[in-house]
């Protein structure tokens, strides 16, 4: 069953209703840190695609503003800029929840998004998720919630960047028992 709700993005109460009410999310605040937790996250993430949201994944708990750093990639489009990178894509938003910040080797991702007239979310082809340490995978991550518009200084290649820092509109908790793909060994 899809859920389609459309309005303007970029109030975080806005999304938090949504949360609350669309997706029965739970407010968990630890330790200064708040988060999400919500019956489907994949759900959840597709209907927030659709809707002009970017995410960021990551095993860490980061409280505030999240700082654009040095990445570590040649092979990307986008290089090694200073810069919070988010994706529009829900998969991959999960994947990077939780297997970044962790010492997973090598990690490769092959995974494709399409957005129906109707505003459904598509993942034509195979998904695929890799890490070359498997064992060092999070058992959950979370993923930070940006409006594309507001905090989106630039888009390469599919990935979205901040050159300055962003304060995440809300955060969700993913359980890897919620990814609904085999992350393999590479």
């Amino acid at each position: 069953m899809a859920i389609v709700i459309r309005w303007c993005v970029g109030s975080r109460d806005q999304l938090m209703g949504v949360i609350k009410g669309s997706f029965f999310g739970q407010l968990i605040e630890e330790d200064g840190f708040s988060y999400y937790i919500v019956d489907d996250p994949q759900r959840l993430l597709e209907w927030a695609t659709v809707n002009g949201y970017v995410f960021h994944g990551s095993t860490r708990k980061i409280k505030g503003d999240l700082i654009p750093h040095q990445a570590n990639d040649l092979t990307k489009e986008s290089g090694n800029r200073k810069a919070v990178y988010m994706t529009r894509h829900p998969l991959l938003a999960e994947f990077t929840a939780l297997t970044g910040g962790k010492n997973v080797g090598r990690r490769k991702n092959s995974c494709y998004l399409d957005i129906t007239e109707d505003h459904q979310v598509r993942y034509p082809g195979t998904q695929e998720f890799g890490v070359e340490t498997i064992n060092e995978i999070g058992d959950s991550g979370y993923v930070y919630f940006f409006d594309k518009k507001e905090q989106v200084d630039e888009e390469i290649g599919g990935e979205c960047l901040s050159y300055k820092p962003v304060k995440p509109l809300v955060v969700i908790k993913i359980d890897r028992n919620y990814f609904r793909y085999p992350i393999n060994k590479l």
